[in-house]
């Protein structure tokens, strides 16, 4: 299974990883298309796992995700806990499932974890240019699956 590599490739297997849902918003440029975060714009780099930073300005310095913060990459447990940021330019949105490690919090809808990297990502027929953009997110090297 592919998640088992990407578990072997990143170190993942001994530390109980989750696999979640996540809405990204697409990027396209000349060069390249990228996944970046819908709240905070981080960009997600392709073949690499993305590491989770806190953004709170006011608070003091701490890993992410912190049980005292709401810091963290964020994944639902479920694709309907993100329904809301699918809605909003859906022309520029795409969801895949993620798989989380690191220091991890489990909530009531999901989780938030100090690594991740995408396992599967799904383009919506609502995107512009649908095929372009799934032919740009290959470099994350998993499957992009086009919805009709």
């Amino acid at each position: 299974m592919r998640i088992g590599r990407i578990e072997r490739m990143w170190g993942a297997e001994a530390l109980r990883p989750a696999i979640g849902w996540k809405v990204w918003r697409v990027e396209r440029g000349a060069e390249e298309t990228r996944l970046r975060s819908v709240l905070y714009g981080d960009l997600w780099p392709t073949r690499e796992p993305v590491e989770a930073q806190c953004k709170r300005l006011l608070r003091s310095e701490h890993d992410a995700p912190s049980a005292g913060c709401g810091c963290g990459i964020h994944a639902g447990r479920e694709l309907a806990a993100w329904e809301h940021y699918l809605s909003v330019d859906a022309g520029a949105r795409v969801f895949g499932r993620v798989l989380l490690w690191g220091a991890t919090i489990e909530g009531r809808h999901g989780w938030r974890s100090a690594r991740a990297c995408p396992v599967e990502i799904f383009v919506p027929s609502e995107v512009e240019n649908t095929a372009e953009v799934a032919a740009g997110l290959v470099p994350y090297g998993v499957p992009v699956h086009v919805l009709e």
